[in-house]
């Protein structure tokens, strides 16, 4: 059976999110853009071209805007495989959307003990908040052999938070589809983003050191803006 598909919205925040090359660049050249990699060139990372594809990427290629979305295309392919045999609860398309963005991040190997099958064994026992919670510590990488809190990790998991409270009521291929809310009970839903947020906003502090109100503010405002953009097409329709 052919995996579930990331929906059209969460694969346009995700590009935003990954960013989109149309040269081949190495990944650790901190200029942005970086610089275009040529045969002969040096590279200290690994060479990448588009929305973060390496598997063909080769020193002097070019591509275009569509040959980059195909290449992403692709390369989640694989991912959404790994999460359709690791996740057996429905999710709605948001949820489904930030594991896609979570797994492409930091891998979607399903062996005990990575990322993917840490956040599948709390999630397939029916804890969603546990779940997001557990997302929401993997914001450190190692670097010359310590583990520091990377901002652009903590700022990609809210953004992800935020995607997961978002389209509450599109069914999975696992749920019969539901009628939209009402704009009163979709904005009622704020006060349990915010108990969300004020729970994973102390994990967050823990290991960004950050203060516990940042954390929450930050990951609540995601979830408002969702929401609010969710009410204005209520009203469009």
């Amino acid at each position: 059976m052919t995996a579930r598909r990331i929906s059209a919205e969460a694969l346009d925040l995700l590009k935003r999110w990954e960013g989109c090359v149309l040269h081949a660049y190495d990944d650790a050249d901190p200029l942005r853009p970086p610089r275009f990699i040529q045969p002969g060139d040096a590279v200290r990372g690994t060479l990448t071209i588009g929305y973060g594809h390496t598997r063909t990427a080769r020193p002097g290629q070019r591509i275009t805007q569509a040959e980059a979305e195909r290449l992403l295309l692709e390369d989640l392919a694989p991912v959404e495989a790994a999460i359709a045999r690791s996740i057996t609860v429905p999710l709605t398309d948001g949820q489904h959307g930030a594991l896609v963005s979570f797994a492409f991040n930091l891998g979607h190997s399903t062996a005990t003990g990575k990322p993917l099958a840490n956040i599948a064994a709390v999630l397939n026992r029916g804890d969603y908040d546990g779940a997001l919670r557990r997302m929401g510590l993997y914001v450190k990488q190692r670097r010359n052999g310590r583990l520091v809190t990377v901002p652009g990790l903590v700022n990609r998991r809210a953004a992800e938070a935020g995607l997961w409270a978002r389209g509450e009521f599109v069914a999975s291929r696992h749920v019969a589809p539901a009628a939209p809310p009402t704009e009163g009970a979709e904005a009622a839903k704020l006060g349990g983003y915010a108990a969300a947020a004020a729970t994973a906003a102390p994990a967050l502090q823990a290991l960004a050191g950050v203060p516990v109100w940042i954390g929450v503010a930050l990951v609540l405002a995601v979830a408002a803006v969702a929401v609010a953009v969710l009410l204005r097409r209520e009203r469009a329709v």
